[in-house]
């Protein structure tokens, strides 16, 4: 089973895997595994992230993954105006 999984922000994973010309990781898997399951096999080296399962962001990390499915990891994203001085 093959899952491509695309890390963004600076997360990496402390593992090789192939890569397609997207540099996005192309993870072959001998069994099923649950989002959470594919987390520490990636060996991620950045929490917290944001988790996205083809387009749908999850907060559910125990689905299974099938094959084909792409799975994105995002920092989370924090921004706004902070202060704005109005003269």
């Amino acid at each position: 089973m093959k899952v491509v999984v695309k890390l963004f922000g600076g997360i990496k994973s402390e593992k090789n895997f192939q890569k397609n010309q997207q540099q996005d990781l192309i993870v072959e898997l001998q069994e099923p595994l649950t989002v959470s399951e594919l987390i520490d096999f990636l060996s991620l080296n950045k929490k917290p992230f944001i988790v996205v399962l083809n387009g749908v962001i999850l907060n559910n990390l125990s689905l299974q993954i099938k094959d084909g499915d792409e799975i994105s990891f995002f920092p989370p994203i924090a921004g706004g105006l902070g202060k704005v001085a109005i003269r």
